[in-house]
């Protein structure tokens, strides 16, 4: 009543219409446990009353350890029920009687009385985030976190798969478009994002001046960043992405069940605690979904209608009770699963009789297991354990879903959706390099088409294979590239492509080097015209116009050059700072904005006998144009904006500004294709 309430009243006849949808950023509330009437909800949760067990909330043992143990989880499981029931329950039907929905980032990644599956049943559009590379998360770990709200969309049943998207914090302005953003969102695409957005767009008053007000954490995307009206072609790649993927339903292999302990807030892909990687995929499931699994054909199958051929269980031996019966009832149905006996019920609901029960519903599921590794039929189902999923499907005879031919295992990444009859797999490269290698996917029968996100292009592969029930492509991605491989059209089993590669194969034609005339613009303090005797980075200039120049400058160069019949040809510009985008033109004729690596463009039609023009207009960020107002202020320099660049991310002032290399660094050559 005191905040949503008054904007809803402002808004009139926008809510419900426009205005569709409600969101609470991650929870980060801290670890608050109690409320006025907690023991009463303790009763109706757990069934038994609190008062005795109170000592334990303030750091001492009742009766015993195990004792304490479980009633810290009834506790802490208390919590989460209260968090998901009397919080995101009510915001989601509040939103409803108001003819909206609601996306709340309820599930992490920081640390809470959350069970984050749990919470996520209830958000019409399921939100996590991820990070772009910065100093405050720089690995991995600490910047994806994707799967944990896709693997809930996917057992709900929920179509829409959103994330604060890129968000950094130490970075402002200089992101590289192709190495942070576009890796990290190919990333995220592989665990199950659907839908982006932006963290952060802000907005910036005119009388904020350029580029203007900024939140401290990025990254900054908004019409103020000097790349704005060169984004399209970003954008672009990631609408057609998305577009694909939300039409989608995912395939996977394998469910884990992460059990009902709290805080429960799971990682990213690659943590993958059912040892399906790689090859395999996994979603991850709740007590919540745990509790309605239905088995079809040995098959476990989610409320959300995903089949899955094996459940793996925490390796921690720990179940509740409720979780050990529904167990027991897929395994009659013929289920197949794969988990360590559980050695005990932590929790006091029900006392020493729950306790007995449970141990002999164990041991008739497990039997008297001794070894580590086994395997046992009970009823229609089989029980294994001491071994992942990837080996346990292979043994079987299942084929993985996607192999590569070479490289490790973090190179490359994928997820693989249906629609309709069609088969589709994102692949993506995640590394520097450019990368040719063998894929390998599950499917027969079917021509493989290329997708290329960047471009829009659709083209049939020219070269493939079939082999047992799979089809061998051959790929190669540029840096950070990906595409997607789609199975469409029927063909026979024996049919297969004979070209070596699906992929021209790049030769330098001829080096631009020497002399290029630049122009920076005098209106973003640049020195108008000027001649570099070759490609230099901007910040090693002694001209302070351009060692701080912010914004576009234009290369101009003509060459000579004698295209030869029947071949294609392309510019290729290698190295594009800081930002990485670049706009081309050959011979007047606008090829277009390159914002990728290796930042190559076909002219095989624009290049002509003899003289040649080429135009290419490199666009960097505000970030020197900044450090060098800051460093040397004046009344009338260019920028104006809330941020300090001498502090690091911490807040803490640093002896200097580092400037970011900027401009067309090259070698600008001009590729055969053959």
């Amino acid at each position: 009543n005191d905040v949503v309430k008054p904007i809803l009243t402002a808004s009139g006849n926008h809510v419900g219409t426009t205005l569709k949808f409600m969101e609470t950023d991650s929870w980060e509330c801290g670890g608050m446990n109690w409320t006025n009437n907690f023991a009463s909800e303790f009763k109706y949760y757990r069934n038994y009353d609190i008062k005795e067990y109170l000592p334990v909330i303030a750091g001492h043992v009742v009766e015993n350890i195990d004792i304490t143990h479980a009633f810290l989880a009834d506790f802490r499981k208390t919590l989460a029920d209260m968090v998901a029931n009397n919080h995101y329950a009510l915001f989601a039907q509040y939103a409803h009687e108001n003819g909206m929905g609601i996306q709340p980032e309820s599930a992490g990644p920081h640390a809470g009385p959350l069970d984050g599956i749990k919470n996520y049943g209830f958000s019409d559009i399921v939100m996590s985030e991820f990070w772009s590379p910065s100093p405050h998360r720089p690995t991995p770990q600490h910047r994806f976190f994707v799967k944990q709200a896709a693997s809930a969309a996917h057992i709900y049943g929920k179509k829409i798969v959103g994330a604060e998207s890129f968000t950094t914090i130490g970075p402002h302005w200089n992101d590289e478009l192709w190495r942070d953003q576009k890796s990290s969102f190919d990333h995220e695409i592989c665990s199950g994002l659907n839908r982006l957005y932006f963290h952060t767009f802000t907005s910036s008053p005119k009388e904020m001046g350029m580029p203007g007000q900024e939140y401290f954490a990025g990254t900054h995307v908004n019409p103020q960043v000097t790349w704005w009206d060169e984004s399209g072609a970003f954008i672009d790649y990631m609408h057609r992405t998305q577009f694909v993927v939300q039409n989608g339903k995912f395939v996977a292999d394998v469910l884990y069940y992460y059990g009902d302990h709290v805080p429960n807030v799971f990682s990213n892909k690659q943590t993958d605690p059912s040892g399906a990687l790689p090859g395999f995929d996994y979603d991850v499931t709740d007590e919540t979904i745990f509790k309605q699994l239905k088995v079809k054909d040995r098959k476990i199958v989610v409320p959300g209608g995903i089949e899955y051929k094996v459940l793996v269980l925490p390796d921690h031996k720990v179940l509740s009770f409720d979780v050990l019966k529904k167990l027991e009832s897929i395994l009659s149905q013929g289920a197949e699963v794969i988990g360590y006996k559980p050695e005990r019920l932590i929790s006091l609901t029900g006392d020493e009789k729950a306790q007995r029960e449970f141990n002999d519903l164990a041991d008739q599921i497990w039997g008297d297991v001794t070894q580590e590794k086994g395997s046992r039929k009970y009823k229609k189902g089989i029980i294994s354990w001491g071994v992942s999923s990837r080996d346990y499907l292979m043994a079987k005879g299942v084929s993985p879903d996607f192999e590569f031919s070479n490289g490790n295992e973090g190179d490359y990444d994928y997820i693989h959706y249906t629609i309709g009859d069609s088969e589709v797999y994102f692949v993506s490269n995640q590394t520097e390099d450019t990368r040719s290698f063998e894929s390998v996917f599950r499917v027969q029968g079917r021509q493989p088409e290329l997708w290329d996100a960047l471009t829009g292009e659709i083209r049939e592969a020219t070269a493939f294979t079939q082999l047992n029930d799979r089809t061998i492509v051959p790929l190669t991605l540029d840096p950070y590239g990906s595409v997607m491989v789609v199975f469409n059209k029927p063909i026979d089993v024996t049919y297969e492509e004979v070209d070596n590669s699906n992929y021209p194969n790049y030769t330098t034609e001829k080096e631009l080097d020497g002399s290029w005339e630049v122009y920076f613009d005098p209106e973003l303090g640049g020195p108008g015209s000027v001649r570099f005797n070759e490609l230099i980075d901007w910040t090693t200039s002694k001209d302070e116009g351009i060692k701080y120049y912010s914004g576009s400058a234009v290369y101009n160069k003509n060459f000579q050059f004698s295209p030869q019949e029947n071949t294609s040809y392309s510019i290729q510009l290698e190295n594009v700072l800081d930002v990485g985008i670049a706009k081309i033109k050959i011979n007047g004729i606008d090829k277009g904005v390159v914002w990728t690596k290796p930042f190559r463009v076909d002219v095989t039609n624009e290049l002509i006998e003899g003289e040649n023009n080429l135009e290419v207009e490199v666009i960097n960020s505000w970030y020197n144009r900044v450090a060098g107002d800051e460093i040397n202020p004046r009344p009338d320099q260019v920028t104006k904006t809330n941020i300090v660049l001498i502090n690091d991310f911490r807040g803490v002032a640093r002896e200097e500004i580092p400037l970011e290399p900027s401009g067309l660094l090259g070698p600008v050559t001009i590729k055969k294709a053959e």
